[in-house]
């Protein structure tokens, strides 16, 4: 499995916010520091703020911040704000919609494993200095 832009956009968006705890982060800020396009970073910070996971200050000196301490939120709210791929099983044909195949019961398990994983893992884990970028990627990769 592999996330999606946006939910790519929107561990990093909240990464930056997580290292900058407390403080303001303009979504220029935030986009300039990995190359994200401005709008839809917009839409983003739109439904982690609808998820309550970000608050936002309009005006000059304005930006975004998060609403709650980094460990207190989740790989798994920020996924579920922006969609939760995870939840999603692979769409099928209408032949074999009524019969389970065997690879199904597998697949079911396998994304059960991975949300509840992903609710483990807090935002602190991610943003904090024990873990690189590298690992970071590499775990979005294997979602």
């Amino acid at each position: 499995m592999k996330l999606t832009k946006k939910a790519e956009y929107a561990i990093k968006a909240m990464g930056i916010l997580a290292r900058n705890e407390g403080k303001l982060c303009t979504i220029k800020a935030i986009a300039d520091e990995h190359k994200m396009p401005k709008k839809f970073l917009e839409q983003i910070l739109l439904a982690l703020k609808t998820a309550d996971l970000v608050v936002s200050k309009a005006g000059p000196h304005g930006g975004y911040r998060l609403a709650r301490p980094a460990e207190q939120i989740t790989l798994g709210d920020i996924l579920t704000a922006v969609g939760d791929p995870l939840g999603r099983p692979a769409r099928r044909s209408s032949k074999t919609k009524s019969e389970e195949l065997p690879l199904d019961k597998i697949l079911r398990e396998i994304r059960q494993c991975l949300s509840s994983k992903v609710r483990e893992v807090s935002l602190r884990d991610l943003a904090s200095s024990e873990v690189s970028k590298h690992q970071v990627e590499e775990l979005m990769w294997y979602i």
